[in-house]
């Protein structure tokens, strides 16, 4: 009886073993894994030429696609209007006066802590693949880092290469697209800041949203490879800009950008889809900014967001909760005719925006002024209103100085030189002389 007892309890405790790790294998398989991230950015595109923000023409199908399976922002803002202090906020969520990279000879204080660091440092595989050419001083916490003049092809082969190495293994993917930047669809840049004929506007506006179609064609067999090797639907894609594009709207200044706080140029398009976890097809009016992209990647991925962050998580806003965020603030700084910090700071403008209203802050060599914009009413920025609206202008220029006087601790940037070949680079885009 006491051997039969003996092999009860031996057989009970084998049973409770086995069925305790069915459960807990089974319980792994019920969790969802992390997400990957894929962050696309195309240079100088405006959203007012994508079909999803309702534009007529029908050149761009699969970023339409994407936005009806995620969260459309109507009201996205770049927090400066030229590429390498843009892509420094959004990496860092803090303004340009806080990050102060404003020029290419400069890059981030080694102190300050980078998204792919943070995902890198939470396991993640980090990449950064863009068509650029002079972002070299750019790769701070990438494990891949590639950037080069190249289209939107070899961009779009080169990521999917590198996904499919380690396809296991989640990743942080930044893709950036450069076919719709002036030089690349052929304007000289005699007419950056020319007058032209309305014939020649309509012929670059062409040539401009062919551009857009290509990369449109590019993100469409970059997601079905990604759907092929089974990740689509395990991937947050957020796609967005770096800033946009002035066309014309204001007089002399054609295919241009790095200037003027206008909504041509700040305002971005920008797209979370994750229909795993996010709502499908859903629009969202509400003004955000890049600052918030990093804390929100945060909360998706359930990490601790830092101290540091000036952004916040739109998280709550995409499942309806509140989201206090009714001010967005974007920066230029311009130079004595180049975009190298060694020289003359010439001009400093600050925008503060709110959905239907612009104050920018204009601080030149011979005082300030300031420029006060409706933009329910004259969306263009044509009429400056500051001598008509005065208690608005008032209300809103007291938010700004309140906005520059708690500016988070300054970090100081490091100067490093571009090498000849960015140099080179820079130049062929417009950026230095």
């Amino acid at each position: 009886y006491s051997n039969m007892k003996n092999r009860i309890q031996i057989t009970t405790a084998i049973l409770i073993f086995l069925i305790t790790g069915v459960l807990v294998l089974w319980l792994k398989t019920q969790v969802s894994p992390s997400p990957n991230i894929l962050l696309i950015t195309v240079d100088s595109l405006r959203p007012d030429h994508l079909g999803c923000y309702r534009y007529a023409q029908n050149n761009s199908p699969n970023i339409d696609k994407l936005a009806k399976e995620g969260i459309l922002f109507n009201q996205a803002i770049a927090q400066a209007s030229w590429t390498w202090p843009s892509i420094h906020s959004l990496i860092t969520s803090v303004y340009p006066s806080t990050h102060q990279v404003y020029f290419y000879d400069e890059s981030l204080s080694s102190a300050t802590l980078t998204l792919p660091y943070i995902l890198g440092n939470e396991g993640y595989r980090t990449g950064f693949i863009s068509g650029h050419g002079g972002l070299k001083n750019f790769n701070r916490g990438f494990g891949k880092f590639k950037d080069i003049l190249a289209k939107g092809e070899e961009i779009t082969q080169e990521a999917i290469q590198w996904i499919k190495r380690d396809r296991n293994k989640n990743f942080f993917l930044w893709i950036h697209y450069m076919d719709t930047h002036q030089n690349l669809i052929g304007i000289p840049e005699k007419y950056f800041r020319k007058n032209m004929t309305a014939e020649m506007r309509e012929n670059y506006i062409s040539r401009y949203d062919s551009a857009i179609g290509y990369i449109d064609s590019q993100v469409g067999i970059l997601f079905e490879e990604l759907n092929k090797i089974g990740l689509y639907k395990n991937t947050v894609i957020i796609f967005t800009a770096d800033h946009g594009e002035e066309m014309g709207e204001h007089e002399g200044v054609y295919f241009a950008h790095a200037g003027l706080l206008w909504d041509s140029v700040i305002r971005v398009p920008l797209i979370i889809s994750f229909p795993k976890n996010l709502p499908k097809n859903k629009v969202i009016s509400q003004q955000v900014q890049h600052i918030d992209l990093f804390p929100t990647i945060c909360d998706i991925l359930n990490i601790k967001k830092l101290r540091s962050f000036e952004g916040k998580s739109l998280l709550p806003l995409v499942k309806g909760g509140r989201f206090n965020s009714l001010y967005a603030f974007s920066e230029f700084v311009q130079t004595t005719g180049d975009f190298l910090s060694t020289n003359k700071w010439l001009r400093t403008q600050i925008s503060l925006r709110t959905v239907n209203w612009k104050l920018m802050f204009n601080l030149k060599d011979d005082g300030i002024e300031y420029e006060l914009y409706n933009l329910k009413n004259d969306p263009q920025e044509s009429n400056n209103v500051v001598e008509f609206e005065k208690e608005r202008f008032k209300f809103l220029k007291a938010k700004l100085e309140e906005w520059i006087n708690c500016l988070g601790l300054k970090i100081t940037p490091l100067t490093k030189p571009p090498d000849g070949q960015t140099k080179e680079r820079l130049k062929s885009l417009g950026y230095l002389q």
